[in-house]
């Protein structure tokens, strides 16, 4: 009630004060903060690539805030206290921002009122920081059970209590943006993270990303935020028609692109050379936990059926020669390695639509594509009626 009040107050004497004087362009903040007296905030603007210091901001011995400055469209600022106490401003020219909140926890108790932008991304980061308050009491509750009997199912459990926190926060921003399509405060809801993990993957939720871009540019047509959305919605539509392009080149029965990459010895090595063998195009990497499992699997379908004719072509997409070269020496890889050492950038990703590794791409004698993404049981599976052997997986 009483930081309501100071809100109020302060509001007052913000609107009794400001006089004819005022240009449209100007943002006013006028704020208290406890728990500090005489020292400077920082103001840094967050554009669509970088973080630029704009100003500071005095606080007076009572605490007080009274700051004002032109701003050419709506933006979103920074409003710092130091390196890890801050929160996010969504300013529009002409705004009359009032604040307050404890300066040595910003985000946790900060207040504001007369800035539409602010208040909503003010109410997304309560509820963040709710949520996280919920994981911190389940990263307590796993520290204490780590030693006792029944640790392994009550695991389970809060990684489960995990991913229902998660999908319940993911539910919460996907109702933010379509409540608020008008407002940029989405804009910073599209990106948010959850711990380190994207709550909205561009990929998988892509609906909300061109949802948005057509309705704030329908508000906003000139803003660089609503324009780089835009950019960035059209570049990802380019690459999925690219995609979908090169799916149905990849078809089962389609001849399979042809790949030439050294080997680690800088040999050259191309896919076309073990024409009239059956071969399995297995991307993988050295730094890749689930990689080096599927290998070892790899080993006993290829040690079976290698004198029948069966080959591994493995594409690596590892960045460095020596970490390459441990794996598979680690792994007891004897099948062909190659690689351009180019980890995601390899062309090799972009013509067989590499999304994820393990992947693999099971190939005829005559190079045409049989099956894509298999894992070793179909794989083992497949190889049997190919070779009319018994499965052993």
């Amino acid at each position: 009630m009483r930081k309501n009040l100071i809100l109020v107050f302060v509001f007052i004497a913000l609107v009794s004060c400001l006089g004819q004087q005022r240009t449209k362009k100007e943002v006013v903040l006028l704020g208290t903060l406890e728990n500090t007296s005489e020292r400077f905030l920082t103001l840094e603007e967050l554009t669509t690539s970088d973080l630029i210091p704009v100003d500071t901001l005095w606080v007076d011995a009572e605490g007080q805030v009274d700051y004002r400055k032109a701003i050419d469209e709506a933006g979103f600022f920074i409003l710092r206290v130091d390196e890890k106490n801050f929160v996010t401003l969504l300013l529009e020219p002409g705004e009359n921002l009032v604040f307050s909140g404890d300066s040595e926890r910003l985000g946790q108790t900060f207040e504001v009122s007369g800035s539409p932008g602010s208040e909503l991304i003010s109410m997304m980061n309560k509820r963040q920081w709710a949520d996280y308050g919920k994981v911190d009491s389940l990263n307590r509750v796993f520290r204490k059970s780590r030693y006792e009997p029944d640790f392994q199912e009550k695991r389970k459990e809060l990684l489960q209590a995990y991913e229902d926190l998660f999908e319940q926060h993911q539910a919460f921003i996907k109702a933010f943006i379509e409540e608020n399509s008008g407002s940029l405060a989405s804009i910073l809801a599209l990106y948010q993270n959850f711990g380190n993990k994207l709550v909205l993957r561009e990929h998988e939720h892509f609906e909300y990303f061109d949802n948005l871009s057509q309705s704030l540019s329908a508000a906003y047509p000139e803003n660089k935020h609503v324009i780089d959305l835009k950019r960035r919605v059209s570049e990802h539509k380019r690459q999925e028609s690219q995609r979908q392009l090169a799916e149905e080149h990849l078809a089962p029965g389609s001849p399979a692109p042809d790949i030439v990459l050294p080997d680690p010895d800088g040999n050259p090595i191309a896919l076309s050379s073990l024409k009239g063998q059956v071969v399995l195009l297995d991307f993988w990497a050295a730094w890749c936990p689930p990689c080096r499992r599927s290998n070892q699997e790899l080993k006993k379908i290829y040690e079976k059926y290698h004198d029948k004719g069966f080959e591994i072509y493995a594409v690596s997409l590892d960045r460095t020669l020596s970490q390459w070269v441990l794996g598979v020496e680690e792994d007891g890889i004897t099948w062909p390695q190659v690689s351009d050492l180019r980890f995601w950038s390899s062309p090799v990703v972009a013509l067989y639509n590499v999304e994820a590794i393990p992947y693999s791409v099971l190939i005829d004698r005559d190079m045409n594509i049989v099956a894509k993404g298999l894992s070793p049981r179909r794989l083992e599976s497949k190889l049997s009626r190919m070779f009319g052997a018994t499965p052993t997986l």
